[in-house]
């Protein structure tokens, strides 16, 4: 158990939720900072902790939280260790950081008189879902699961994780003589992947000023868990209730890894496919269908 070093306040916003409190608190050492929306109910809620992907932030998650808000379900959006307003190596994706996160989250969420604490769920998007797949392996307090278009395995093409690997290897080696990560810039794969399958949101996540920033200082070995993992192996000991979403279109986590993980889990689960949504079905022109997809998983399963 983590004891949470805790701070909060609350903060306006025009674009989804003007209730929308902004928290902190320690994971590892380094401040945590989150937006907790609460439900429009008014009353002890389900919650919901959501951790993004590599390179993301809190606020990509604002209008899910908004609708999830209408249907009793609060939401804890964290900016991930190294990401976003919270500390720790920037841009770093390291997984076990990421699930102390999650129960640093968790120990901080049964402090609050208008969350039930037997009602705890996780949603994650890529490298979030990794983390809340890891996490639920460990943590008996998430009661249910949501994993969108999660990384689970290593899915590159050969030429790709074939350099992939040898600047990690470069980038261990400098850490070793100089203290540093190797920093590259994967702005290409901005060009040449697309994230959604709407041309207009994926033109809008391609300059994003905060996605650049991520993809020109990524760092190898700090972010190599953004692509290699090994999660496939354990995700049979998980517990919880698991939903499996994925986009069609998704042309990074290709639509086979979601049959495959939706064969290995061996708890309650669900697998569902969006039509018309690529790697970012939380942005992507039928995220309302993940949106829903989501709350009726918790609203069922929760309970």
């Amino acid at each position: 158990m983590h004891t949470p070093t805790i701070s909060s306040s609350s903060q306006s916003s025009d674009s989804q939720d003007d209730r929308r409190e902004l928290v902190r608190f320690s994971s590892l050492g380094v401040d945590i900072y989150a937006y907790f929306i609460p439900a429009a109910t008014g009353t002890v809620s389900p919650v919901l902790i959501v951790s993004h992907g590599a390179g993301e932030f809190k606020e990509n998650y604002l209008e899910m939280a908004g609708h999830l808000s209408k249907r009793g379900i609060s939401c804890l959006l964290l900016d991930m260790h190294g990401h976003g307003a919270s500390g720790g190596h920037p841009y770093h994706v390291r997984i076990k950081d990421w699930v102390a996160d999650l129960q640093a989250a968790i120990d901080y969420l049964v402090t609050r008189k208008d969350v039930d604490p037997q009602k705890i769920g996780a949603f994650g998007l890529s490298s979030g879902g990794t983390a809340i797949l890891e996490a639920a392996v460990i943590e008996p307090r998430l009661r249910a699961l949501v994993a969108l278009d999660a990384t689970v395995m290593n899915t590159l093409p050969w030429s790709i994780t074939l350099s992939m690997g040898s600047l990690s290897f470069l980038g261990y080696l400098k850490r070793l003589i100089t203290g540093k990560d190797l920093r590259i810039s994967i702005v290409q794969l901005l060009e040449e992947v697309e994230l959604a399958s709407d041309p207009e949101i994926n033109a809008r996540l391609r300059v994003d000023p905060g996605k650049i920033r991520a993809f020109q200082n990524f760092p190898l070995p700090g972010a190599a868990a953004a692509f290699f993992v090994n999660t496939i192996r354990r995700v049979d000991q998980i517990k919880a209730a698991t939903l499996v979403i994925w986009g069609e279109d998704d042309h990074l986590d290709p639509v086979s890894t979601a049959h495959k993980l939706h064969q290995t889990l061996t708890c309650t689960k669900g697998l569902e496919i969006v039509k018309g949504n690529g790697h970012a079905g939380h942005l992507d022109r039928n995220r309302l269908r993940v949106f829903d997809l989501t709350a009726d998983w918790l609203i069922k399963h929760m309970d």
